[in-house]
């Protein structure tokens, strides 16, 4: 009967060591994930501020480029 109940603590045992080892991995996992997607998020915001700056620039060179009536003098 001890021996049943050693025999069954050993395997609760490894069934603990298994699901800590899984928990350990998500959380590995999900911490890559989460660095992964903050790097995205940054380079999106920064190739959205870059595309806002192109297109600034291009309106102010169409504001150059519109003719300007001549001063009478």
């Amino acid at each position: 009967c001890l021996d049943i109940e050693f025999t069954e603590a050993k395997i609760y045992q490894n069934k603990l060591v298994n699901i800590r080892k899984e928990m350990i991995m998500l959380h590995e996992k999900t911490t890559k994930l989460k660095k992964r997607a903050l790097k995205l998020q940054q380079q999106k915001q920064k190739e959205l501020l870059e595309k806002e700056q192109q297109r600034e620039r291009e309106l102010e060179r169409e504001r150059q480029l519109i003719a300007k009536p001549a001063k009478r003098t």
